[in-house]
């Protein structure tokens, strides 16, 4: 048996959907099935100890159902993370209103779209949140500034695919698949909007295991002393960058295991300084270490 067919025959993993959201932020068509295992493996270990740390919060609710705001709550000390979540939680609530309103209606819900649901605005008053609207996130800029580049050198079929694997998640639901896959037993209950929650968090732990593996790759394979290393490797600053000035670039390779073995060392690392582009506070924290909070 291929070791195509051997993943494919396992009973419960999103290898086939992380390989899509791989090339979906930035790496090879066809990425590798070992670095999709392997980011698989961490994904699946980083939700258990989320979903175990929400379970703390919940009891502290006196709680026997874990929400979305007790997930949202471990984003506490991360306002650009908060505010990145909530944003996509708006956008989710945002196409169910139009999905289920009579678009001919007389109810002018219009004006309320683009408002946080009651639930978020009473969550983030609770947390001193509301209008903490000044931070920028920089990441994500550097995410769409990525797939802009790589979307430049796509012919229009290539593009489509792209597009489509840009869309992928583990579960825009509930399913027993996403829930026996982080392995939820006994007496614990998640409600459906936390299962919304918690695949974003899967799905953000896969975009930042990405964005440190080609940090890991660029410091590899820089020219040492030359300020004009970034360019050539097709990285660029995003507040000056202009497409005429940029071409299309050669083709991405395969980010390998070791790549991002290297980025996860890195990242847990608790020599880590404060001023390299693993940037992270290095005092001890009350929680683990987690990519997507």
């Amino acid at each position: 048996m291929s070791e195509l067919s051997e993943w494919k025959c396992e009973p419960s993993n999103y290898i086939t959907e992380i390989r899509r959201m791989m090339y979906g932020f930035g790496d090879s068509s066809e990425p590798l099935i070992e670095s999709a295992k392997l980011i698989n493996d961490v994904v699946q270990k980083q939700l258990k100890g989320i979903v175990y740390e929400a379970c703390k919060v919940a009891d502290r609710r006196h709680s026997d159902v874990v929400e979305e705001q007790d997930f949202l709550f471990l984003l506490r000390r991360d306002k650009v993370k908060l505010h990145r979540v909530l944003k996509y939680l708006q956008f989710k609530t945002t196409i169910k209103k139009v999905l289920d309103t009579n678009l001919y209606s007389s109810n002018d819900e219009s004006s309320n779209e683009m408002k946080y649901d009651k639930r978020f605005h009473q969550f983030l008053s609770n947390i001193g949140s509301l209008n903490d609207n000044t931070t920028v996130d920089h990441v994500k800029k550097a995410r769409h500034l990525r797939a802009e580049m790589l979307s430049r050198r796509l012919d229009a079929v290539r593009y489509m695919e792209y597009s489509t694997a840009r869309s992928a998640s583990f579960a825009n639901k509930y399913n027993h698949k996403f829930g026996n896959w982080i392995g939820i037993e006994g007496d614990l209950k998640i409600s459906k909007q936390a299962y919304t929650v918690l695949g974003y968090f899967a799905y953000e732990t896969v975009a930042q295991i990405m964005d440190f593996a080609f940090l890991v790759r660029h410091d590899q394979t820089k020219i040492h002393g030359d300020a004009l290393d970034r360019l050539r490797l097709g990285y660029c600053n995003p507040a000056t960058y202009k497409p005429y000035q940029h071409g299309k670039g050669a083709s991405t390779k395969p980010v390998t295991p070791s790549e991002i073995n290297e980025a996860l060392r890195r990242y847990w690392s608790p020599q880590l300084d404060k001023m390299g582009p693993f940037n992270r506070c290095s005092t001890p924290k009350q929680h683990p270490k987690f990519l997507a909070i």
